[in-house]
């Protein structure tokens, strides 16, 4: 009888309920895996749409200041590339930073209603209008003074966008009415290399850089989510080692019969080690099939109680990796356990 028969054997064996026994520890196992797999995804997924959103409409993925709109198409011929100016007024009262914009602006602005030839105001702002025009103060700067500019202006139309902390902040108005003295800025999205930029001494902005607070704040909240991807796999882990002792706790008989029938001892390791194994590996292939359950089923979640159209994908390189961690620790361990009575005789483990 070749190693892979027995293998095949011991590890589903319907003798003295092994096969409930195997059974449930592959369930136990395959659920562990789904639950954190899952887990890490649905945070990564958070996290790339916050940033994915943050890119799109606030922070391009680079901003330019000191060059022409045509010097940076020329030097990002497939990317998209915008310019625009952002200044600061004061809104009934409120601050608000105000981005000039023309019809090339490619900054993930839906228009609701209206039209932006004239100020395109967030819906918030809107909702809290007690009349048709709103009282409208910035300063322009000629011959090296500020000149404060007030007057009354009448919205022509109400935009939204996917970044909602976005919208509290920000009105938009037509890039020729911007007042002197404002931030004049190229923005590229769609890449993030900086080298040619570099190169010609133009001065620049990375999105990252930009956001640099809150950039930091996620990669702390990145740090602290594999902290807490060390402890779930510990947990799992530890429960694999209890989940070993019971299996050869099981198999005992079965180990020394076959040392009775004179089968060398490295043969018999690597007999109950690969039948253990196996277990696992059947545990991970249902796992795949919960985690695409699991993954779609927080889609849907998503989609329908968040409104954040954004599937959740399980990262399977990293499943894989982790995989081949926890089947090598296993084997590592099944071996030091099967090791403990390696110098005792037959008669002795027979009285144990």
């Amino acid at each position: 009888m070749n190693t892979f028969s027995f293998v095949r054997r011991y590890s589903f064996s319907r003798y003295n309920r092994h096969f409930a026994s195997s059974l449930k520890i592959a369930i136990s196992f395959s659920l562990s895996m789904a639950v954190l797999m899952v887990i890490l995804s649905v945070m990564q997924m958070l996290q790339t749409s916050r940033f994915d959103a943050i890119r799109d409409v606030k922070s391009f993925d680079i901003t330019i200041k000191g060059a022409s709109l045509d010097e940076v198409k020329a030097l990002y011929p497939d990317e998209s590339v915008f310019r625009y100016k952002e200044g600061y007024a004061l809104i009934d009262g409120n601050a608000y930073c105000v981005r000039y914009i023309d019809s090339d602006y490619d900054g993930g602005v839906d228009i609701l209603f209206g039209t932006p030839d004239g100020m395109l105001i967030p819906y918030g702002l809107y909702m809290h209008m007690r009349s048709p025009s709103l009282d409208f103060s910035t300063i322009s700067r000629v011959d090296g003074r500020s000149i404060p500019i007030s007057r009354k202006v009448e919205p022509s139309g109400v935009y939204t966008t996917s970044l909602s902390s976005f919208d509290s902040y920000y009105v938009f108005m037509p890039y020729d009415s911007a007042p002197a003295g404002c931030i004049e800025l190229v923005a590229v999205k769609g890449s993030e290399e900086t080298g040619m930029l570099k190169e010609r001494g133009i001065g620049f902005e990375t999105w990252k850089e930009k956001e640099r607070t809150l950039y930091s704040a996620f990669a702390l909240e990145s740090f602290l989510m594999f902290l807490v991807l060390l402890i779930l796999l510990l947990i799992v882990y530890v429960e694999i080692l209890g989940e070993a002792r019971v299996f050869l706790r099981n198999k005992r008989k079965e180990r020394l019969e076959l040392r009775i029938l004179g089968m060398a001892g490295w043969r018999i390791d690597l007999i109950f080690i690969s039948s253990f194994l196996l277990i696992l590996f059947f545990g991970l292939v249902l796992s795949v099939l919960l985690q695409e359950v699991g993954a779609r089923g927080f889609s849907y979640i998503m989609h329908s109680s968040f409104s954040l159209y954004k599937d959740v994908y399980i990262d399977y390189s990293l499943f894989f990796l982790i995989s081949i961690v926890f089947l090598f620790l296993t084997a590592i361990t099944v071996y030091i356990l099967l090791r403990r009575n390696e110098g005792k005789s037959i008669m002795e483990e027979l009285h144990d």
